[in-house]
Protein backbone atom coordinates (compact mmCIF):
# COMPACT_ATOMS: atom_id res chain seq x y z
CA UNK A 1 0.00 0.00 0.00
CA UNK A 2 1.21 3.51 -0.81
CA UNK A 3 2.07 5.67 2.17
CA UNK A 4 -0.07 8.67 1.26
CA UNK A 5 1.21 10.73 4.18
CA UNK A 6 4.82 10.71 2.95
CA UNK A 7 3.83 11.16 -0.68
CA UNK A 8 1.60 14.17 -0.07
CA UNK A 9 3.85 15.83 2.51
CA UNK A 10 6.80 15.70 0.15
CA UNK A 11 4.96 16.71 -3.00
CA UNK A 12 2.37 19.31 -2.06
CA UNK A 13 2.25 22.29 0.29
CA UNK A 14 -0.51 22.43 2.89
CA UNK A 15 -1.41 25.90 1.62
CA UNK A 16 0.06 27.85 -1.30
CA UNK A 17 -0.45 31.43 -0.14
CA UNK A 18 1.18 33.03 -3.18
CA UNK A 19 -0.92 31.00 -5.60
CA UNK A 20 -4.13 31.81 -3.78
CA UNK A 21 -3.33 35.51 -3.45
CA UNK A 22 -2.43 35.67 -7.13
CA UNK A 23 -5.73 33.99 -8.09
CA UNK A 24 -7.72 36.60 -6.14
CA UNK A 25 -5.70 39.52 -7.51
CA UNK A 26 -4.04 40.31 -4.19
CA UNK A 27 -7.30 41.07 -2.36
CA UNK A 28 -6.36 40.27 1.25
CA UNK A 29 -9.88 41.03 2.51
CA UNK A 30 -11.30 38.49 0.06
CA UNK A 31 -8.61 36.01 1.13
CA UNK A 32 -9.76 36.29 4.73
CA UNK A 33 -13.42 35.99 3.78
CA UNK A 34 -12.85 32.88 1.67
CA UNK A 35 -10.69 31.29 4.38
CA UNK A 36 -13.41 31.87 6.97
CA UNK A 37 -16.02 30.21 4.75
CA UNK A 38 -13.68 27.30 4.00
CA UNK A 39 -12.96 26.73 7.69
CA UNK A 40 -16.67 26.83 8.50
CA UNK A 41 -17.72 24.43 5.71
CA UNK A 42 -14.88 21.93 5.52
CA UNK A 43 -15.51 20.01 8.76
CA UNK A 44 -18.94 19.05 7.41
CA UNK A 45 -17.40 17.93 4.11
CA UNK A 46 -14.87 15.83 5.98
CA UNK A 47 -17.63 14.33 8.14
CA UNK A 48 -19.51 13.33 4.96
CA UNK A 49 -16.35 11.76 3.55
CA UNK A 50 -15.62 9.81 6.75
CA UNK A 51 -19.22 8.66 7.02
CA UNK A 52 -19.20 7.40 3.45
CA UNK A 53 -15.92 5.59 3.98
CA UNK A 54 -17.05 3.95 7.21
CA UNK A 55 -20.38 2.87 5.74
CA UNK A 56 -18.82 1.65 2.50
CA UNK A 57 -20.95 3.95 0.35
CA UNK A 58 -18.71 4.57 -2.65
CA UNK A 59 -21.07 7.10 -4.23
CA UNK A 60 -21.13 9.20 -1.04
CA UNK A 61 -17.34 9.01 -0.79
CA UNK A 62 -16.96 10.08 -4.43
CA UNK A 63 -19.33 13.01 -3.96
CA UNK A 64 -17.62 14.16 -0.75
CA UNK A 65 -14.12 13.74 -2.20
CA UNK A 66 -15.09 15.66 -5.34
CA UNK A 67 -16.60 18.53 -3.33
CA UNK A 68 -13.64 18.62 -0.97
CA UNK A 69 -11.19 18.60 -3.88
CA UNK A 70 -12.93 21.61 -5.42
CA UNK A 71 -13.08 23.53 -2.15
CA UNK A 72 -9.40 22.86 -1.51
CA UNK A 73 -8.46 23.86 -5.05
CA UNK A 74 -10.35 27.14 -4.66
CA UNK A 75 -8.11 28.21 -1.80
CA UNK A 76 -4.88 26.56 -3.01
CA UNK A 77 -4.86 23.93 -0.26
CA UNK A 78 -2.74 21.73 -2.49
CA UNK A 79 -2.23 18.78 -0.18
CA UNK A 80 -5.92 18.43 0.66
CA UNK A 81 -6.82 18.83 -3.01
CA UNK A 82 -4.49 16.06 -4.10
CA UNK A 83 -5.42 13.78 -1.20
CA UNK A 84 -9.08 14.12 -2.25
CA UNK A 85 -8.14 13.37 -5.83
CA UNK A 86 -6.22 10.30 -4.63
CA UNK A 87 -9.40 9.00 -2.99
CA UNK A 88 -11.30 9.50 -6.24
CA UNK A 89 -8.64 7.52 -8.11
CA UNK A 90 -8.81 4.73 -5.54
CA UNK A 91 -12.56 4.51 -6.10
CA UNK A 92 -12.14 4.41 -9.88
CA UNK A 93 -9.72 1.52 -9.50
CA UNK A 94 -12.39 -0.20 -7.39
CA UNK A 95 -9.89 -0.22 -4.55
CA UNK A 96 -12.20 1.01 -1.81
CA UNK A 97 -11.02 -1.45 0.83
CA UNK A 98 -8.06 0.64 2.10
CA UNK A 99 -10.01 3.91 2.18
CA UNK A 100 -10.29 3.76 5.97
CA UNK A 101 -6.53 4.22 6.09
CA UNK A 102 -6.76 7.70 4.56
CA UNK A 103 -9.03 9.10 7.28
CA UNK A 104 -6.02 9.76 9.50
CA UNK A 105 -4.26 11.50 6.61
CA UNK A 106 -7.25 13.79 6.10
CA UNK A 107 -7.51 14.55 9.82
CA UNK A 108 -3.83 15.35 10.14
CA UNK A 109 -3.81 17.43 6.98
CA UNK A 110 -6.86 19.45 7.95
CA UNK A 111 -5.44 20.09 11.42
CA UNK A 112 -2.28 21.55 9.84
CA UNK A 113 -4.27 23.46 7.23
CA UNK A 114 -6.62 24.89 9.85
CA UNK A 115 -3.64 26.13 11.86
CA UNK A 116 -1.98 27.71 8.83
CA UNK A 117 -5.16 29.36 7.56
CA UNK A 118 -6.09 30.80 10.96
CA UNK A 119 -2.69 32.49 10.97
CA UNK A 120 -3.77 34.52 7.94
CA UNK A 121 -6.99 35.60 9.64
CA UNK A 122 -5.12 37.49 12.37
CA UNK A 123 -2.78 39.39 10.03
Amino acid sequence: MVNTKDTFEQSFPVFDYDDFLDRIDGDVDLLKEVIEIFLKDTPGLLANLYSGIMSGEAEAVERAAHTLKGAAANISAKRLQHLSHHVQLMLKKDNAAPLESVIGDFEENFKKLDHVLRGYLVK
